[in-house]
């Protein structure tokens, strides 16, 4: 006789059965835990909490964006904008209501993420952003946007038939570090107010969100300054010369345009203003870069006075390199110079940095020069701790610079060259030199901003097999290391590792002839330095990062952004990285006869 009657052993039965789907059910919600990585949820960078919930959230024409505080209704005019562009549907924003599905954008004071964070919960009717700032509500909806199909960054109205959707899904997330940056080199190559705006725009979906804008160099003169106005008519071009001697010379492999003109251009006072504002609508804080004391040329080619012999260069340099054209600290009138052009900067960027440079400037004329000479004797700076008289001459300068500036309600950042002989008082050190220690700057008391070569040098090739190879100064950075960087420097206690801000990418542009290749080179190595400063570090991944870049790929296609085609390896056989060469009608300008 069996222990157990049979309608009991049923539902002994039935009893274990649902357990064990009940087992099932579970296992499969802890494996969607965590699934921001897959083909679905490729987003970048990963957030910092990601739970998959049952079923999706639809964007119809009816749907309504709703958003309390005022302040916030850019944000949520910004996203309409933006879904309009691609769907043709034009997304009302209201302070309250509903819609056939809504999208909730709301501010709180009291919500558990940082400043720049955010909580996104979706369920199949209504889709909720909450965040401290609207900053936090613009990363949740580059985020919504990452969740939707790659055709939502079309620049122009997809014509397919498209749900457009996203997962259900519960995250919260927020950034590692406060500095998330890139820089563009616009003064060994001009690239177009339209070109930087493109730019910003392509890093602000990486949830980047300072841009530092190389402005002044040797090789050219950028921004507009209304009270030395030959800085741009003299400063802003440079002969065709070596295109001109050499015809071998193809001016597609180089910077120089225009057999027959001279190369050049540069940014009006009105062109920054718009740049600023597009800026700004993206979160994106742009920080110029006016080049002190070195990297001097073009300045001292249209003021000579301001250099310590009086005499202008030869000519502006065609190339890369360092040049012994420098400012003149010597002369009081040089210091009138520099801060008179810093007033109109000051006026032009309202961002809390500006940096002054300091880096690559050789001391050969200052040792020479008696004026110089004579400021290192009434200042008493003499040779100390290992440093020369003249490298003390430099700390000297910036130091002038950066209490001027800081008068003005603006911090200073210096590369750091500017440790030698000092640092001075209140400067935030951007380390690049991979040979120079970068603890100098933390353990000094001083802010530490990584883009230490190679690793954040991102106009080297992913690879040697990239063509032209002379596009990328001939050397390589591969993906793989990219995605390896960690901007805390080994050896830092936790108080001095909370010195280091952020990091960011550089673009050097002395082999650069378009935007294009600006681009190839700049993406999808971006989705590297996206992750490495807002990502924790935790359950790091290289395959699964893989996934999730080529999915951004496909964004990337979708908006007409010309990013490199694969990660790694080689390129396609027969690629080009741009099909045919055109000079900007706009920065044309023909030699004197």
């Amino acid at each position: 006789m069996p222990i157990f009657p049979f309608r009991f052993r049923a539902v002994l039965r039935n009893f274990f059965a649902a357990a064990l789907l009940v087992c099932l059910f579970a296992g499969t919600l802890c494996a969607r835990k965590d699934d921001a990585g897959t083909a679905e949820h490729a987003i970048i960078p990963k957030p910092s909490s990601y739970v998959a919930k049952r079923g999706k959230f639809t964007f119809y024409p009816e749907t309504l964006i709703v958003c309390p505080a005022k302040s916030a209704r850019p944000v949520a005019r910004w996203f309409a904008k933006e879904i309009a562009r691609a769907t043709g549907m034009k997304l009302k924003v209201a302070e309250k209501g509903t819609g056939k599905t809504t999208l909730r954008l709301e501010l709180k004071r009291t919500a558990k993420t940082g400043d720049e964070g955010y909580a996104l919960d979706a369920s199949s009717s209504r889709l909720s952003i909450v965040a401290k700032t609207p900053a936090g509500l613009f990363y949740g909806l580059q985020t919504v946007r990452q969740m939707m199909p790659p055709e939502i960054y079309s620049r122009v109205p997809v014509k397919e038939k498209i749900s457009w959707s996203l997962p259900c899904a519960k995250i919260a997330d927020e950034p590692r570090f406060a500095w998330r940056g890139a820089n563009v080199d616009c003064g060994r190559h001009f690239f177009s107010k339209e070109d930087i705006m493109r730019f910003i725009d392509t890093i602000a979906w990486h949830k980047m969100n300072r841009f530092h804008w190389h402005l002044t160099e040797d090789q050219g003169w950028r921004i507009e300054i209304k009270k030395y106005p030959r800085l741009t008519e003299v400063g802003a071009w440079r002969s065709n010369l070596l295109v001109r001697e050499n015809p071998a010379f193809v001016p597609e492999d180089s910077p120089h345009w225009n057999r027959d003109g001279l190369y050049g251009g540069f940014y009006s006072q009105k062109d920054i203003r718009e740049i600023v504002k597009y800026a700004r609508e993206r979160f994106v804080t742009i920080v110029p870069e006016i080049e002190i004391p070195g990297h001097s040329t073009a300045a001292l080619l249209a003021y000579p006075e301001f250099s310590c012999d009086g005499r202008p260069p030869a000519s502006i340099p065609l190339g890369g390199g360092v040049f012994g054209k420098v400012y003149c600290p010597g002369k009081e009138k040089t210091f009138t110079f520099l801060t008179d052009i810093l007033t109109e900067v000051t006026e032009l960027f309202p961002g809390e940095y500006v940096h002054i440079g300091g880096d690559e400037c050789p001391k050969g004329a200052w040792e020479k020069c008696p004026d110089c000479q004579r400021r290192i004797r009434e200042e008493n700076l003499k040779a100390a701790d290992g440093h020369t008289a003249e490298e003390r001459l430099q700390s000297y300068t910036l130091a002038r610079i950066q209490k001027f500036l800081e008068k003005r309600g603006k911090k200073v950042i210096g590369w750091d060259e500017i440790v030698e002989g000092g640092i001075p008082d209140g400067c935030t050190v951007m380390h690049w030199r991979e040979y120079a220690d970068p603890k100098i700057a933390p353990r000094a008391g001083h802010d530490l901003i990584v883009a230490t070569r190679p690793s954040c040098y991102y106009n080297w090739a992913y690879s040697p097999d990239d063509k032209p190879f002379v596009l990328s100064q001939g050397r390589v950075m591969p993906m793989r290391q990219a995605w390896n960087f960690d901007p805390i420097p080994r050896g830092l206690s936790e108080k001095e590792q909370k010195r280091v801000i952020g990091a960011q990418a550089c673009y050097w542009g002395e082999k650069t002839p378009n935007a294009k290749v600006l681009e190839f080179h700049c993406f999808p190595r971006m989705c590297a330095m996206s992750e490495n400063t807002w990502s924790d570090r935790k359950d790091r991944n290289y395959e699964e990062f893989l996934q999730r870049v080529s999915v951004q790929q496909k964004r990337y296609v979708c908006a007409g952004v010309n990013a490199r085609p694969s990660a790694e390896g080689p390129l396609p056989q027969g690629y080009k990285v741009w099909e045919k060469y055109e000079l900007p009608a706009a920065v044309r300008r023909r030699v004197k006869k």
